[in-house]
């Protein structure tokens, strides 16, 4: 699809929801049959077999059901099944950063209440933030896949490099570890660092206070302008220019970042919490696993958070019987299954200790959802991404463009889309 096709597409997505007609439901009824979407390899099916025979038990006539919806077109039918009284479920899984989109048009249930019972201050504060419009909270956390950054130990000590304790010092590291080349490896790079893995490259302008853009006056306003944004850009287009490998590769290639780390090409690669359990088990033993280093030794980094919010459907004839279920949801029994069971940080992170350790220890997983910053709450950010505009900023500075030319245009880009009714 043509690139103003996409944008057209977008907003003829954000026009549609915002006349769909979504109303707050009915009263609840005192027994009803409610439908929960959840996404593919989200929650187990132990999980979810809990939260139905749990909710059916505290509920006597009353029955919950789960419906696994794939991430394939969700958008679509979410948009289609939302706004239908009749065919909507009641409460929805929804990927974090479409959040602001569908509460921005009324499809969201007003949920601000249930704040201090679903987790309060424990709630991973970027995904509150996310379903949060205009004061009113609309969605939840529901769960979080951690990015950290994996090292060669062994690699790191034989080329006299410390763990890095700023960006700085990782750019830096990555460099010595290349130029050492302590195995002798030909084609040997200091770090994978594919553009296309857009996610990780924002945790650098999250680390600098910075974002791709900010609301001022009402208006959105480019943040790639700031200083703390340019600072991150040159940072990453120094890695690109000096020290990385297969910065352009196609999707299909980066989100497989353990392969070249497992052939021994490369000393460094960040990605997903996950990506531990394919480094083989040679190199186990060598590997070490940090959060992505802040600006300042001793600050705070403030990595993305893959992941997703949970929310009533503001079309459920069911409202109260739908809180129960959240408070189901958001519960220690669920929020610790989902721990245990997929690996993922609950979206209560007072529950990220059921993390099993491996690799990644699960208290360095609570650190970073605790600290993570998170891409504009904007209801038009989906039609950004949409746009690949990210991925067009991290790939000019992948190509050594000139960074302020760079932004100058992304930037201009990402204001028309996020100002556009």
């Amino acid at each position: 699809m043509a690139r103003r096709n996409v944008f057209a597409a977008g907003a003829a997505l954000v026009a549609a929801l915002s006349v769909s007609g979504f109303v707050t439901g009915a009263h609840a009824q005192e027994t009803a049959d409610l439908r929960v979407w959840f996404m593919q390899d989200s929650v187990s099916d132990k999980a979810a077999a809990w939260l139905s025979s749990e909710f059916a038990a505290e509920n006597p006539g009353s029955t919950l059901t789960v419906e696994v919806q794939p991430w394939t077109d969700i958008v679509s039918r979410l948009l289609t099944s939302l706004a239908s009284k009749s065919e909507t479920p009641d409460i929805v899984e929804i990927g974090n950063t479409k959040s602001t989109t569908f509460a921005s048009v009324g499809a969201l249930a007003d949920l601000t209440d249930m704040y201090d019972q679903l987790g309060g201050d424990s709630l991973i504060p970027s995904f509150v933030t996310a379903g949060t419009v205009d004061g009113k909270i609309y969605a939840y956390p529901l769960y979080a896949g951690t990015s950290v950054v994996f090292y060669r130990k062994d690699l790191f000590e034989k080329a006299g490099i410390k763990v890095p304790a700023t960006l700085d010092e990782l750019v830096a590291a990555a460099a010595t570890v290349e130029a050492a080349n302590p195995d002798g490896t030909e084609g040997f790079k200091g770090i994978y660092f594919p553009v296309v893995d857009t996610h990780g490259l924002e945790s650098w302008l999250f680390s600098h206070d910075a974002n791709y853009a900010r609301q001022v006056d009402g208006k959105w306003v480019s943040g790639l302008t700031e200083p703390g944004a340019h600072a991150a850009l040159e940072q990453l287009q120094k890695l690109w220019t000096n020290s990385s490998l297969g910065a352009l590769d196609a999707r299909e290639t980066a989100t497989h970042p353990w392969v070249p780390y497992n052939n021994g090409e490369v000393a460094i690669f960040s990605f997903r919490a996950f990506a531990q359990q394919n480094i083989s088990d040679e190199l186990k033993a060598v590997t070490g696993t940090m959060a992505l280093p802040p600006v300042e030794a001793g600050g705070q980094s403030h990595q993305f958070l893959g992941g997703s919010n949970v929310a009533i459907a503001a079309n459920s004839s069911h409202q109260e019987l739908a809180k129960k279920a959240l408070t189901l949801i958001m519960s220690k029994e669920f929020m610790t299954q989902l721990a245990q069971d997929g690996g993922w940080v609950p979206g209560n992170t007072t529950f990220a200790d059921a993390i099993p350790d491996g690799l990644v220890p699960a208290q360095l997983q609570q650190q970073i959802a605790q600290t993570s910053g998170l891409t504009p709450a904007a209801k038009n950010w989906a039609i950004v991404e949409g746009n690949n505009l990210p991925i067009d900023l991290y790939t000019g500075v992948a190509k050594g463009e000139n960074i302020d030319d760079v932004t100058a245009r992304i930037g201009a880009g990402i204001e028309k889309v996020l100002n556009t009714d």
